[in-house]
């Protein structure tokens, strides 16, 4: 299969699925690409930084059509000290995406799939 990305080129991507550690998951010619920062239904133009053969990670250069769970961080560094990966999605949507991952990961296996329930939520995390 011949690689559809290059490295160091910008693209204009959706962003079709978050992944387990939220990550956006964009395809180009069935082709995944890993960018951090990004929440499914969004539009960005991204920067590929690494191309391997089966998948590709890029960064954000600039979001088109915001997602509307995404939020304004309160911490001006969580980008660059990597403790918080989630600081840009309202809290209501986190609980979403980790039930999805939960889902998938427990499901991957399974001939019978099982329903994961809600995550519950922590009302102290949101009064931090």
């Amino acid at each position: 299969m011949q690689v559809p990305v290059e490295k160091n080129k910008e693209y204009m991507v959706d962003i079709i699925d978050n992944g387990y550690e939220g990550e956006g998951i964009a395809k180009i010619d069935n082709f995944t690409i890993f960018i951090p920062n990004c929440l499914k239904g969004e539009k960005v133009k991204i920067l590929v930084v690494k191309v391997l053969a089966s998948h590709a990670f890029g960064k954000v250069l600039e979001i088109i059509t915001p997602s509307k769970a995404r939020t304004k961080s309160d911490c001006e560094t969580y980008k660059r000290c990597g403790g918080c990966s989630l600081r840009h999605v309202t809290y209501e949507e986190t609980l979403k995406m980790k039930q999805n991952a939960v889902q998938s990961l427990v499901n991957k296996t399974l001939k019978k799939p099982v329903e994961v329930e809600q995550v519950m939520r922590n009302e102290r995390a949101i009064s931090l």
